[in-house]
């Protein structure tokens, strides 16, 4: 059963479409649903549903510092009467979350997402053959590569590039699989490649998958089936030799690739302030002993965390004055009182905003820029930032420090979100269907100040490293410069 040919990605689509999107969707899985190996899922009535939308939409205009920035409230409301037409009783988890998810993905900006349904993952790896058996290793903004092809069928190879899967291209495929969230392509191109068989699932893309592909330039298709996770997880082992060497990146966090470059691989920004910055102290150690001409800091791989550990990496490769941010706009609301006070011994340091009235907004003045206090540590040779779709939320902030002011060479690929970018998340669950979801209460202007422009941090040299290769293209490039 195909569901979609016509399920786009609907964030701000017109409200015509997304009815005929949505109710081709819902018709199909009505019609399906005595086929489904989940019988014994949850099942909800209409009201139930139209009460969760209710629910939903309100909760994040309460919450959120600036709901209808990508999508204009008019638009938004039409979506939202779109997705309340396609409910119908009795419909599962599995049914309503796609429209459901809608309504989060209209948000536009990253922070904000839809939980998978709870118990996914056991149903898929108890349910038989219901898993799209071939691993992508990303999107390349046209086509999906292959990473391993774990199909009783074996027929592609590692680094083929799917066009289409059921007539459906890839490109559309991204746009609909990714609408449970806000954010730029890229980034929402990593995490449907990364959880493929979930969103093929819930989607309703079923087997027999129906592929076109192209191998080194020249086309080709592909019939493969379903499999269980047994077969998963054997035919993955037995072919695991197939795949591409490692890449050349070191897996050290901070090693020498020659005599000349330090390597400083940073995947995170979530350690205590005072460990982080002992690490840092080892590290930069390290380094006053045995100098290098230049030191590279991949942040390809940080989904972010605590942005003052980037402010303190900083004063670790410059002298110069920056900020992290040009200013940040803070909803109030009753929930995330209720959070802070569930969530914190001590309130009295958030006094300011638990006393603030419910809907008000705290605006924080941006800081001038600081010069960094001194450090012994600091390093004075050639610093260049590695960048991509994966450095996100906290690690954005800090190399867009880097950009505007001028910090360090950026090198790789633009980064997965606006520099201008909103987060402090509040995680919310709907009452009846027990699906949750997050999105931000706080809103981030970029260090420039800079509101308007929508821009990711973008590289000084934008080069990719290919993933069906051993070697990292972006550090060959930064050792020849």
């Amino acid at each position: 059963m195909q569901p979609f040919p016509l399920l786009f990605h609907l964030p701000c689509m017109k409200p015509n479409k997304l009815l005929a999107a949505l109710l081709l969707l819902c018709s199909l899985t009505s019609m399906a649903r005595a086929q489904d190996s989940e019988n014994n899922e949850k099942h909800f009535s209409r009201q139930q549903l139209e009460n969760d939308i209710t629910y939903l939409t309100a909760v994040i205009a309460r919450v959120h510092p600036d709901m209808y920035h990508h999508c204009p409230k008019v638009q938004y409301e039409k979506i939202t009467d779109s997705v309340r037409q396609v409910m119908y009783d009795g419909m599962t988890e599995r049914e309503a979350w796609p429209p459901l998810a809608r309504l989060v993905g209209a948000i536009g900006e990253g922070h904000s997402t839809f939980d998978f349904p709870p118990g996914i993952i056991d149903r898929l790896k108890n349910g038989g053959r219901l898993l799209f058996p071939v691993s992508i290793s990303r999107f390349d903004g046209r086509n999906l590569v292959v990473n391993l092809d774990r199909s009783n069928e074996n027929q592609l190879l590692p680094g083929d590039q799917i066009t289409s899967i059921n007539g459906i291209s890839a490109g559309k495929l991204i746009d609909t699989l990714s609408g449970y969230a806000g954010g730029l392509k890229t980034f929402r191109a990593l995490d449907v490649c990364r959880n493929i068989i979930t969103f093929m699932y819930l989607y309703r893309i079923e087997s027999p998958y129906h592929i076109a592909y192209l191998r080194n330039g020249n086309p080709g298709s592909a019939t493969l089936t379903a499999v269980n996770w047994p077969e998963l997880r054997d035919n993955q082992a037995a072919r695991k030799v197939k795949l591409p060497a490692a890449s050349g990146q070191p897996a050290d966090n901070f090693t020498y690739l020659d005599k000349t470059t330090a390597y400083f691989n940073i995947t995170h920004l979530t350690e205590k302030p005072e460990i982080f910055k002992h690490y840092l102290d080892s590290c930069f150690t390290i380094l006053k002993k045995r100098p290098a001409v230049k030191l590279i800091i991949d942040f390809r791989k940080n989904g972010g965390g605590n942005s003052v550990l980037g402010e303190t990496l900083l004063g670790y490769i410059t002298g110069k004055p920056f900020r992290m941010s040009g200013g940040e706009r803070w909803k109030v609301s009753a929930e995330y009182k209720q959070r802070i006070r569930e969530n914190s011994k001590d309130t009295a340091q958030m006094a300011f905003y638990l006393n603030a009235p419910d809907g008000s907004i705290i605006s924080g003045n941006a800081e001038k820029p600081k010069i960094p206090a001194p450090n012994p540590l600091r390093y004075t040779g050639k610093v260049f930032v590695l960048i991509g779709p994966n450095t996100f939320s906290s690690a954005n902030m800090t190399v867009n420090a880097i950009q505007d002011y001028h910090l360090a060479t950026l090198v790789g690929e633009p980064t997965g979100e606006p520099a201008n970018d909103y987060g402090e998340l509040i995680f919310l669950k709907l009452p009846n269907t027990g699906l949750s979801f997050a999105t931000s209460t706080k809103q981030f202007v970029r260090a420039n100040g800079d509101s308007k422009d929508q821009h990711p941090v973008l590289p000084k040299y934008d080069i990719a490293d290919d993933l069906a290769t051993p070697q990292d293209e972006v550090l060959d490039f930064i050792k020849k410069l």
